[in-house]
Parts: C-alpha cells; sequence; structure tokens
C-alpha cells in the first residue's frame, strides 16, 4: 500500500523549456568564433559532460557557474542578467498541481526529489507556491548526488522511516523511474495529468 508520494519536478509538476537559453547566450557572447547557440546549449546540458552537472551536484556556488560561463563564452552580461535568461524556463502543469492538492488533502505526506540548481529552486520556490505544499524537498544539489545514482533515492529513507515498498515514484525520464525500481521503489513514467489522475485513483484510498 503507497503510504508516501514522491514527485520529479521538471517536466512533471513544472514542464519546461531551456533550449532558447542557448541561443539567448549566444546572443551576448563577445566572441562567437566556434560557437553557435546550439554548441551553447550542448556544452551546458550534455548529460555525460554538461557544465550544468557539477552545479547541480552543489561542486559549485551560483556565483561560480556563472563565472565559469562567462570566461567560457565571453559573455557580456552581469548574474542579474544572466539570470533572466536562465530562470523564467518554467510554466505550471494545473492538473498536476490538483492531483497534488488531492493527495495533500488525503493526508498523504509527499515528497520532491529533483535534479535542479540553486539558481532554478530559487526561483521556483518564489514563483510557484505548489513546491511549498511538499513535506521535503530533496534537491540534488543539496544532496551532492544526481539521479540516477542511488544516494539521492536513499535521501528519501534518511528523511523518513519507511519501507521501500510502501514509496510511489513518480518520473518523466524512465532510466530515473528504474533507479527507483531497483532500490524496491515502485514507480510511474509520467505522460501528462491524466495518466497520473488514473494511477492516483488506483492507488488512494476511497476513491474508485
Amino acid at each position: 500500500m503507497t503510504k508516501l508520494f514522491v514527485f520529479d519536478l521538471g517536466n512533471v509538476i513544472l514542464p519546461f523549456e531551456h533550449r532558447q537559453i542557448g541561443a539567448k547566450l549566444y546572443e551576448r557572447s563577445r566572441d562567437r568564433k566556434g560557437l553557435t547557440p546550439q554548441r551553447i546549449f550542448d556544452i551546458l546540458f550534455d548529460i555525460e559532460k554538461g557544465l550544468i552537472n557539477p552545479y547541480e551536484e552543489g561542486l559549485m556556488s551560483s556565483s561560480e557557474f556563472f563565472g565559469g560561463l562567462k570566461n567560457r563564452f565571453e559573455l557580456d552580461m552581469d548574474l542579474e542578467a544572466f539570470m533572466d535568461i536562465w530562470n523564467p524556463i518554467f510554466r505550471e502543469d494545473e492538473d498536476v498541481k490538483n492531483a497534488i492538492l488531492f493527495l495533500k488533502e488525503r493526508g498523504y505526506p509527499l515528497f520532491l526529489l529533483s535534479n535542479t540548481n540553486e539558481l532554478h529552486f530559487s526561483h521556483i520556490i518564489a514563483k510557484y507556491p505548489i513546491v511549498h505544499v511538499f513535506d521535503e524537498w530533496i534537491l540534488s544539489f543539496e544532496v551532492g548526488a544526481k539521479k540516477p545514482e542511488e544516494r539521492i533515492f536513499r535521501t528519501i529513507f534518511e528523511k523518513m522511516d519507511i519501507p521501500a515498498e510502501d514509496v510511489f515514484y513518480i518520473d518523466d525520464i524512465p532510466r530515473y523511474v528504474e533507479a527507483a525500481k531497483g532500490l524496491g521503489i515502485d514507480g510511474m513514467v509520467f505522460k501528462d495529468a491524466k495518466q497520473l489522475w488514473n494511477v492516483l485513483n488506483s492507488k488512494v484510498e476511497g476513491t474508485t
């Protein structure tokens, strides 16, 4: 029986589109030799080698991350101007928000588990009140590990004394759901809010 629901953040609760970051940084580069918007995007967000990875693992501060990008791409901007490009990439899924509130109203504990960084999450907690509904935030830059690393999932059990089989995890990335299942945590690969509601209605007591 599910006693704890754990949600991913990006592209579950908050859909996002970040490809424009590469284009906007390219426009502010003083030396575009060898660069394209796509090249900047790839350098930043490559799954294995992206510059964002150590930042999202908490290995550098926001100012250090920005300073490295400013030097690498010779950016003509300060940190505040960078934040205006970096942060406003999210929107809220109203139906997913209502599903979270549905669970909260029925007394289920709720955890947020996300690969994210200090700048993005500071923006999110100021702009999207739904994240404050959660009982715990498990954030890669605070834990020092990113999904699919086992350590970030094990933080769930540091926060709450609960058997793995009583936890249900929702993420849009299949390999992250599989990593959770490797620890005995059941889960679903999120597609849309309708699918989420169908799953919740099968798991929550007193619903059909």
